[in-house]
């Protein structure tokens, strides 16, 4: 078994084929959709450089197990191939993990004393290991993962005033960038979005925007795809403040569920906060329904 850290691009796509492999194997319980990958290395990250935060475990087969630490979350995304689910390796890696986040928390001087994960309630493995390592879940689900079908899709009502449109590259890091920020009351710089936009795995075409009369954007989601899987990941999505409460949410939604459809994808999921009501209104008028829901842990940082 060999360990070692971040080596460049070709690393994102070794990935992605790693956790498409072990969805197709499990149905999904406890792997993150390939998507997420770029998205929590470069978005999620996008202050750390991905060889201080990504770690990779190989042996005879392949890849065995990789952990990405999230210093300003407070925690880490473990996975491990489902062959190795478990034992020692899992341990191991779930150990490892505790470690390399604390360290890079103190490196950069972010505050916390308790380390904070979420995990999918279905899966039983990985619940038991952490409360054998001490650490403890919350009663509720802190997030819903959704899933609807992309047959038979309703078509999109698109708001006066509104276009809905792909991005049409890093010429437009600035306006996304901006969209981006307004919507969730980050952090993003058009530099911060270019260095996104130009990260494997994404592709200007699969996001999508609302464009009002006035040139400015409205709202965006970044779609994923997993071919082998057939299933589309929205993440994230996001509508700019002023313009609220006016069916983008859904329209840009459906227009995307049906690009994915045309792409040969069946199913496409999204993630919502349990508590966040709006959200889940939204999924369920395009037709999502709960799949999976993803519990919270959290274990105290050691003095």
């Amino acid at each position: 078994m060999e360990r070692r850290a971040y080596r460049g691009e070709q690393d994102v796509a070794l990935l992605q084929a790693f956790n498409a492999a072990a969805i197709a194997a499990t149905d999904g319980c406890g792997f993150l959709h390939p998507g997420d990958i770029p998205h929590h290395i470069f978005n999620g990250n996008k202050s750390f450089q991905p060889a201080e935060v990504l770690t990779i475990w190989e042996d005879g087969a392949g890849v065995a197990a990789w952990v990405l630490v999230g210093p300003r979350h407070r925690g880490f995304d473990a996975q491990v191939r489902p062959d190795l689910r478990g034992g020692t390796l899992e341990r191991d890696v779930l150990g490892y993990a505790e470690v390399r986040t604390i360290e890079s928390m103190r490196r950069h001087g972010i505050e916390g004393d308790r380390l904070e994960i979420e995990t999918y309630r279905c899966d039983t493995i990985r619940a038991g290991l952490l409360t054998g390592m001490g650490w403890a879940s919350g009663d509720d689900p802190l997030y819903v993962i959704n899933r609807a079908g992309l047959s038979g899709l309703p078509e999109p009502v698109i708001p006066d005033g509104y276009t809905i449109r792909r991005v049409r590259g890093v010429q437009e890091a600035a306006a996304v960038a901006e969209v981006h920020a307004a919507a969730f009351g980050s952090s993003w710089t058009p530099d911060l979005y270019r260095t996104v936009m130009e990260s494997p795995g994404y592709a200007p075409e699969r996001e999508f925007v609302a464009e009002a009369a006035d040139g400015t954007l409205a709202a965006f989601t970044v779609t994923w795809h997993d071919p082998v899987n057939r299933t589309g990941l929205f993440e994230p999505v996001g509508t700019h403040r002023d313009h609220r409460r006016r069916g983008l949410g859904t329209a840009l939604l459906l227009v995307a569920m049906h690009a994915m459809a045309d792409a040969g994808l069946e199913h496409a999921e999204v993630v919502n906060e349990n508590t966040n009501e709006a959200s889940r209104a939204l999924y369920a008028r395009c037709g999502f329904v709960p799949r999976y829901l993803l519990d919270g842990y959290s274990k105290p940082i050691p003095g």
